[in-house]
């Protein structure tokens, strides 16, 4: 028997098709079968890494790696991963049929590494779920040994995070919670780069001192017409890095001394820019685009592209970070083009522009591994019912793949410098013009057009003309601060963070690995993500706070001063990708074999315990409104936000259970008269059922309880974390959500 495990129902379903299977009458409970071929499915991993046994204590840190790692069942999975166990039985041959990449190669192996799978394994990699594409790969399949170094590097960089997560955020938050801080901390390898990011930002733009700068301008006479140009600054003006002149009396000086002065053409010369095609889109690139476009979040972008890939087969696998394709691509360009015809009709004109003896460079079957860039299958969409935002992220992939087969764009530049003949000063005039559209067409609205031509055309004038400058005029600018970041700045930044790096020989490294891709440069997290990230940190409203800014099409994203003064606290190397760039190397090392995941895991274990005793010695320093309990005296009271309004309570509850009505932004400790024995028998019952909020720390989902009646206070809740009593953390309410500080 043979059994295929995918990743997730759908591409089971699509696998078990394209084995000749009927998915409607064949289908089991947890798995397809035809004759001797099983084909079950995960639901994303089944399995995790097991906490440490012993957790937030200051004793237990720094927490120590383990390897091999322990692992657990999750626990809403547990019935599938049950029958995958007994499928293992059975089975003479494994098929690991995850998705194509590392995470989805770890996600199959560990669970035969689970089971003590000893039967042989092959690898079956599936990009697009229509059939035709599955048969293909169906045979094509590899031993799944040949992909070994994906699920080691996988592996490594699982525990590695977790090890870095677990220690780092209990250190800090237990140090925090010493001077009165109630919340928790989050500290990863990649969520607290990109929260540095935007704190940098936010900074820049907060702290930014505002200066002024002068341009000069002249009309310069020619054949009864007038040419505007600016004065180019030299050396020995007082100048700024943007080569702007910064004395206004200097800028009037040098108005004063061109007015009415010969000039002579020095230089007039125009060039031809080409612009190709841009390259289909990678997941980060598409979740750009449609963030500036139209506001998605990144994690809506995903979702939707998901839906089209799994419900609807219409795109193909979009958790890529590739932007080329093959050469099978290209000898389908003509069905492609009929599939996205008919499936956007509104296209059809675009289409009717393609020139399919073309063969952009995109098509470099040499630069894809595992993956390939997005675009259109070959299936229709004719009588599938797409939402509006299904239709807008389709139509741009085909558009994408459309514009491909187009024209570059065309545009002379033309630069024309004149030079004052008794002076020496130089005055320069740019002018360009769009000759030929090409691609830029299919993109109207999303590419700036270019100013028409007002008074003489440049491109006419030639060398040793002269001309006499007339009407100088001095135009005052003033500097502006650094713009926040928002959410598709953020994604790109992500792709680049490499920039980021202080030290050249660790930033040359870091960003090595993205050699030959223009997108990325040091790029941290994956396009499965990037999302999630952004979505776990924009739930901080503790530490970061999205507002809508006048100037600013998207939410702009700006830390609080919390979270300014938890940014502070950090060592640089956490803020920076500097973390990310030491392990790439390292995980690298494991995929080809050169490093095993031991010697990886004791660098790392090293590095945490240095950190952790610094966090010991010296503590966090952040500003935390609390008083001294006055009933255990070791304690301190904390204002916290119930739900009917704000309160005072002791930060070593449960031990001490002490709390205060709020006043005036002061604990009350005014002695209230007691109630009856009837108004305290209130239930405490909790909820159990999981709230849509997952915890910072662990990531597991909130369950929204009742809190305990204390005298004088109304019924409350609190959020506690599904993962107890692992994780302990508990946030109040306010507004029925969990407050995070």
């Amino acid at each position: 028997m043979r059994l295929f495990i995918a990743e997730k129902p759908s591409l089971a379903k699509a696998i078990f098709e394209g084995l000749d299977g009927d998915s409607k009458t064949e289908r089991k409970q947890g798995y397809f079968q035809k004759g001797s071929d099983i084909v079950t499915w995960c639901v994303g991993h089944l399995l995790e890494l097991s906490p440490p046994a012993n957790q937030w204590k200051l004793e237990y840190l720094p927490i120590q790696s383990v390897y091999p790692p322990q692992l657990q069942p999750i626990e809403k999975t547990k019935a599938q991963l049950a029958i995958i166990e007994k499928l293992l039985k059975k089975a003479d041959t494994i098929v690991n049929a995850s998705d194509p990449d590392e995470e989805g190669n770890l996600l199959c192996d560990e669970i035969l590494t689970y089971f003590n799978n000893t039967k042989p394994v092959m690898r079956l990699l599936v990009a697009d779920l229509n059939l035709k594409p599955v048969k293909k790969a169906l045979s094509n399949m590899q031993p799944n040994e040949n992909f070994k170094g994906w699920t080691l590097s996988a592996l490594s960089r699982s525990i590695g995070d977790q090890l870095y997560g677990f220690n780092m955020s209990q250190a800090y938050t237990l140090k925090a919670r010493e001077i009165g801080y109630s919340g928790t901390f989050s500290i990863g390898r990649v969520q607290t780069v990109v929260f540095g990011m935007v704190n940098e930002r936010t900074l820049a733009n907060q702290n930014h001192q505002e200066n002024f700068f002068y341009h000069v301008y002249a009309q310069f006479n020619i054949n009864n017409s007038q040419v505007k140009a600016h004065y180019l600054p030299t050396e020995h003006n007082d100048i700024d890095e943007q080569k702007r002149l910064l004395d206004k009396m200097e800028a009037n000086e040098i108005a004063q001394a061109s007015n009415n002065q010969e000039a002579l053409i020095i230089i007039a010369e125009t060039k031809e820019a080409k612009a190709l095609p841009p390259r289909p889109f990678d997941l980060s690139s598409l979740q750009q685009l449609c963030a500036k476009k139209w506001g998605y979040k990144a994690s809506e972008t995903l979702d939707i592209c998901q839906s089209l890939y799994e419900t609807h087969k219409l795109l193909t696998y979009p958790r890529t970070d590739n932007r080329f394709l093959g050469d099978s691509h290209y000898e389908q360009r003509h069905d492609i083009m009929k599939i996205i015809a008919e499936t956007v009709p509104g296209l059809i004109n675009a289409i009717d522009g393609v020139d399919l003896s073309c063969k952009h460079a995109a098509f470099n079957a040499s630069k894809i591994e595992a993956h390939h860039a997005i675009l259109p299958t070959l299936k229709s969409g004719i009588g599938i019912n797409l939402t509006q935002k299904e239709q807008n992220v389709y139509a741009l992939v085909a558009i994408s793949f459309i514009g491909l087969f187009y024209p570059p764009s065309i545009r002379d530049k033309t630069t024309v410098i004149f030079e004052q003949c008794n002076n020496k000063y130089q005055f320069q005039a740019n002018q360009t013009v769009v000759t030929s559209s090409g691609w830029e067409a299919l993109y109207k609205g999303d590419i700036e057009d270019e100013k028409p031509i007002v008074g003489i055309n440049l491109a006419t004038l030639n060398t040793g003309l002269t001309a006499l400058a007339i009407n100088p005029t001095v135009e005052k600018g003033k500097t502006k601060p650094p713009k926040y970041h928002v959410e598709s700045t953020l994604l790109a930044s992500m792709k680049k963070a490499g920039k980021l790096i202080k030290d050249p020989i660790l930033r040359q490294q870091f960003e090595a690995k993205d050699k030959g891709d223009r997108d990325s440069c040091g790029s941290i997290g994956t396009e499965a993500t990037r999302a999630s990230i952004l979505k776990t940190l924009a739930s901080r409203t503790d530490l970061i706070e999205l507002v809508k800014v006048k100037g600013y099409k998207e939410d702009v994203w700006r830390t609080t001063k919390l979270g300014q003064e938890f940014c502070d606290m950090l060592p640089t190397e956490f803020t920076h990708p500097d973390i990310s760039a030491m392990w790439s190397q390292q995980q690298l090392a494991i995929k080809n074999g050169e490093l095993t995941i031991p010697d990886f895991l004791n660098d790392l274990d090293n590095f945490i315990a240095k950190h952790i005793a610094i966090v010991k010695r010296e503590g966090v320093s952040i500003t935390v409104d609390s008083h001294e309990c006055p009933t255990c005296k070791s304690g301190h009271l904390i204002k916290r936000k119930g739900s009917n309004g704000a309160f005072w309570g002791c930060n070593a509850y449960p031990d001490c259970k002490t709390s205060y009505p709020d006043k005036k932004g002061k604990p009350d400790t005014t002695p209230k008269k007691p109630q009856s024995k009837a108004s305290t028998k209130a239930s405490t019952k909790a909820s159990t059922k999981a709230s849509k909020y997952n915890c910072p720390l662990c990531e597991k989902p909130l369950i929204r309880r009742k809190g305990k009646i204390k005298e004088g206070q109304p019924q409350h809740y609190f959020y506690g974390c599904s993962g107890y009593p692992n994780c302990k953390a508990s946030y109040s309410e306010k507004e029925n959500k969990p407050v995070f500080n």
